[in-house]
């Protein structure tokens, strides 16, 4: 009676339910059935409060709990120091019955390959904001940087004034005039200038 009153609010049919208080009881007359007169379904945290009735002259009941659909997420298998680079073996997968589940990430090919920004604790749900991509471009490194044009392709020497993952675009240094010059880093020596940025690297020279 309780699950279908909640999917009557919006739950959905395979919701599961979790009591707050599974050790109360309604009870309920033989040959009849529960009879719930009000629902508060809360949908984002999946929290309720019904109050039904049982047996004829028994009071009404307060029955609250969470209701939600099962999800299965990837978690880490163990604890994950900061720092460290998620690979497959690292995760598992488990279901989970929680109405606010979408904050967490659901897709392994998301998370392996990311580092990890923060200690990451063995079961527990990711979230996009724990991972970041990893570092390969490292301040103070020595890169070439790359300008591509129909029919052209332009290279310079540059200091790397910023740390960057693959597909940042961080500044870099010219190492013969001091201009300051933005690249997307391609790896830990190699960076692109984003096009239209011909006129603006005059100190470019012409690959041999």
């Amino acid at each position: 009676a309780i699950r279908a009153a909640l999917i009557g609010e919006g739950a959905p049919e395979d919701v599961e339910i979790s009591l707050a208080a599974p050790d109360s009881v309604v009870r309920v007359a033989e040959g009849e059935s529960l009879v719930v007169e009000t629902v508060s379904f809360n949908r984002a945290s999946g929290r309720f409060l019904i109050r039904a009735r049982g047996a004829a002259g028994e009071p009404l009941l307060a029955v609250s709990g969470s209701a939600a659909a099962p999800t299965v997420l990837p978690v880490p298998a163990h604890d994950i120091p900061r720092g460290v680079v998620i690979t497959e073996d690292d995760l598992v997968f488990r279901e989970t019955i929680d109405a606010g589940a979408a904050r967490f990430l659901s897709d392994a090919d998301f998370i392996i390959g990311k580092e990890a920004r923060r200690p990451l604790v063995k079961g527990a749900p990711l979230r996009e904001g724990d991972l970041h991509a990893p570092i390969v471009m490292k301040r103070g490194a020595a890169a070439t940087i790359v300008l591509e044009a129909p029919g052209l392709r332009l290279t310079q020497i540059a200091s790397a004034l910023e740390s960057g993952a693959e597909g940042d675009l961080i500044r870099f240094r010219n190492i013969n005039s001091g201009a300051e010059i933005r690249a997307v880093v391609l790896s830990s020596a190699l960076a692109a200038a984003p096009h239209g940025a011909l006129n603006r690297h005059v100190a470019l020279q012409t690959e041999r």
